[in-house]
Parts: C-alpha cells; sequence; structure tokens
C-alpha cells in the first residue's frame, strides 16, 4: 500500500513529513525521513532518520452525522492536536508527546462508549 503524503525535501537529501500519515506505522508529523527515487521518480520513504517525538492517531467515527466529527475536532485543536481528514468519518490526529497520553485516553473512553474506533501509528517505543 502506497500513501501519498506532503514533505518538503531537505539541502541534505532526506524529507521532513508534512502530513498526518492515515495509513502509514512508524512515521509522524514532522519527522526526518531517508527518501530514495522510485523508477516513476516519486520520492519514497525508506526510514525514519531524525523521530520529531509526534504521535499519530487514526479515528474512524461511528456517526453518520457529516457534522459528528467538529466537536471532537476542536476539542484536539485546543490541545495543540493537528488534523488531516479523509473523510467527515475517518481522520488522522497528530499531537505532540507531552498531550499523547491525554489524547490516547480521551480516544480510549469514546471507543468504548461506541463513539468511535481508533488505533495509533506508533508500533515502535520512542528512542
Amino acid at each position: 500500500m502506497w500513501e501519498g503524503l506532503r514533505g518538503r525535501l531537505e539541502k541534505d537529501g532526506t524529507a521532513t513529513v508534512l502530513a498526518v500519515p492515515a495509513y502509514l506505522y512508524d512515521v509522524n508529523f514532522g519527522d526526518q525521513v531517508n527518501v530514495m527515487r522510485s523508477a516513476e521518480n516519486a520520492l519514497v520513504v525508506t526510514g525514519v532518520e531524525r523521530d520529531s517525538l509526534n504521535f499519530t492517531f487514526r479515528v474512524l467515527l461511528k456517526s453518520d452525522d457529516p457534522n459528528a466529527w467538529q466537536p471532537l475536532a476542536s476539542e484536539l485543536a485546543e490541545q495543540g492536536c493537528l488534523l488531516d481528514f479523509i473523510s467527515p468519518r475517518f481522520f488522522a490526529i497528530s499531537c505532540g508527546e507531552p498531550q499523547a497520553q491525554e489524547v490516547a485516553d480521551r480516544l480510549f473512553a469514546l471507543e468504548r462508549d461506541g463513539v468511535l474506533h481508533y488505533e495509533t501509528g506508533r508500533t515502535q517505543q520512542l528512542r
């Protein structure tokens, strides 16, 4: 599976991720990543050079209400999180390390209450 992400190519040949990954694991907003050119000339991430210490969460809301995302999005934005929307029901969240546990706890409570499903984008411990 491929996911196109916005990024900035740096002078040293790495790239900085400027999007919140909705499908990739262990790549987060702000990470400095190693890249190579594919046969189609697209830049492809080959590994993380410098971890930004941001955390990614993915949310799938259970409600069909097209505005159901707004209260949670406002709450997360007030905590300093960034959101990338794939649809009104599915979006990716990026937050810094200081907010990560609080955000995870909130999402866990909402999942337990039947409001949404969520997952974390980090499968590895911080180094």
